[in-house]
C-alpha cells in the first residue's frame, strides 16, 4: 500500500512537473509572439515615416551621381591634360639628355683620338731615340 502511495504521489509530482513546463513554455511563446508583434509595428510605423524621406533621397542621390559623373569626366579631362604636360616635359627632358650623351662621346672621341697621336709621337721619338742610339754606337766601333 506504501509503494502504492509513493508511486501514485510520484505520478501526481511528475504531471504537476509537466503541467509546470508547459505552463512556462507557453508564457515564453506568448511574450516571443507580443515581441515580434510589437516589432512589426514599430518596423511598420519606421517604413511609414522612412518612405517620403527615402524618396527624397532617391532624387538627391541622382542629382548626387549627376554631379560626380561631371566632376570625374572634368577630374578625367584635367589628369589627361597633366599627362600631356608631363610627358612633354619628359621628351624635352630626354632630347637634353640624348645631346648631352652625344656631346659627351664627340669630347670622348676626341680625347681618344689626341691620346692616340700623343702614343704615336711618343712611339716615333722613341724609334728616333733608339735609332740615334744605334747611330751613336757604330760611330764609336768605327773609329
Amino acid at each position: 500500500a506504501a509503494q502504492e502511495e509513493e508511486a501514485k504521489m510520484a505520478a501526481e509530482f511528475a504531471a504537476w512537473k509537466q503541467e509546470k513546463i508547459k505552463a512556462a513554455q507557453e508564457e515564453e511563446a506568448n511574450e516571443k509572439a507580443a515581441k515580434a508583434a510589437a516589432r512589426k509595428q514599430m518596423h511598420i510605423e519606421t517604413e511609414q515615416t522612412k518612405k517620403p524621406a527615402r524618396e527624397e533621397d532617391t532624387v538627391n542621390a541622382e542629382a548626387g551621381r549627376k554631379q560626380a559623373k561631371i566632376q570625374a569626366a572634368a577630374a578625367k579631362k584635367a589628369a589627361h591634360d597633366e599627362e600631356a604636360k608631363k610627358a612633354e616635359v619628359a621628351r624635352k627632358q630626354a632630347q637634353i639628355a640624348a645631346a648631352k650623351a652625344r656631346k659627351e662621346e664627340q669630347e670622348d672621341a676626341k680625347m681618344a683620338a689626341a691620346v692616340a697621336i700623343a702614343k704615336k709621337k711618343a712611339a716615333a721619338r722613341m724609334q728616333a731615340k733608339i735609332k740615334a742610339a744605334a747611330a751613336a754606337k757604330k760611330a764609336a766601333q768605327e773609329e
